[in-house]
């Protein structure tokens, strides 16, 4: 519980120091509104708020890797059931009454899915870098595997839960430091990047030539 807690606040943290550089000057806004008073004008806070939630595949990443037959049927089909578990902004499969990471057992529970062929179509995908946990490497070293939680995220170039140029810059970090799509010759349409001191990850189209199928 005491790693899960720090994961998260490593990845809250992170949002929370972003949006902080956001902050609007209330106190320059106030002045000129009294400026634009005096001219006849009226300065209105925007309200508008939609609280639908969503999920968005990646269109032509996602139709790239169809092209090249990368995920089998099964794969795709439990991709799309796993979307209803995103968690807004981290990207995160998690409890949405909770907001904890949810591990294998939960999320076959949740999709109704049973339990060992819900462990290897996870284990599938995250070998394919569709899916990216953060592992314990001192459990590693010591057990051999992971003997506590997993946390299992989305990779934002497949699959995105909020704005695709505002990507948390923890989980950005991760998929690039290990990126077996770009390693195996995938050449997604659209990459993850983090410019030096920006706040966030983002979705760039690649410059450089075109996308090519490899042979998997």
């Amino acid at each position: 519980m005491g790693k899960e807690f720090d994961l998260r606040n490593r990845l809250q943290l992170a949002e929370l120091k972003a949006k902080a550089r956001e902050e609007i000057n209330l106190g320059a806004v106030e002045y000129e509104e009294r400026k634009a008073n005096e001219q006849g004008f009226t300065i209105i806070k925007k309200r508008t708020v939609n609280r639908a939630e969503f999920v968005q595949f990646i269109r032509e990443n996602y139709e790239y890797l169809q092209k090249i037959n990368y995920l089998t049927r099964a794969e795709k089909a439990f991709l799309l059931d796993l979307t209803i578990m995103a968690e807004l902004y981290t990207n995160a499969i998690a409890d949405s009454k909770t907001g904890q990471f949810c591990s294998v057992s939960q999320i076959a529970r949740t999709l109704e899915r049973d339990l060992s062929g819900t462990s290897d179509l996870i284990n599938q995908l995250l070998e394919k870098s569709i899916l990216y946990e953060f592992a314990d490497a001192q459990e590693i070293k010591e057990y051999g595997r992971n003997v506590t939680f997993r946390p299992l995220f989305f990779n934002p170039e497949i699959v995105c839960c909020g704005d695709r140029n505002r990507i948390n810059p923890v989980l950005t970090k991760l998929v690039m430091q290990y990126d077996r799509l770009e390693r195996k010759k995938i050449l997604l349409p659209w990459k993850l990047t983090l410019e030096p001191n920006a706040k966030y990850g983002m979705l760039k189209k690649r410059q450089r030539g075109k996308a090519k199928s490899s042979n998997l």
